[in-house]
């Protein structure tokens, strides 16, 4: 994972997999509250910005995501400390 090699992040970055729509899709959180979420398919694919940004609701794609998403899991979170 790139984020390895990059700077540690506040927050620290996260990956989850949630079921949305029937298809699971991979949320990454991003390092600062005014920047989006990236929400990506299980081909990599990036599907949207669901939340984050200045307003908090991402690009307006996908308004439904925090309301219909399912079985969050964490697959990954960056293990180094501040």
């Amino acid at each position: 994972i790139q984020f390895s090699s990059e700077e540690r992040q506040n927050p620290p970055h996260k990956i989850y997999s949630y079921t949305y729509h029937g298809e699971t899709v991979y949320y990454i959180n991003a390092a600062c509250c005014d920047n989006f979420n990236d929400l990506y398919n299980s081909d990599c694919q990036l599907l949207g910005h669901p939340d984050g940004g200045i307003t908090g609701r991402g690009d307006g794609t996908m308004q439904d995501f925090n309301k219909t998403k399912t079985d969050e899991k964490l697959i990954w979170e960056d293990p180094r400390k501040p």
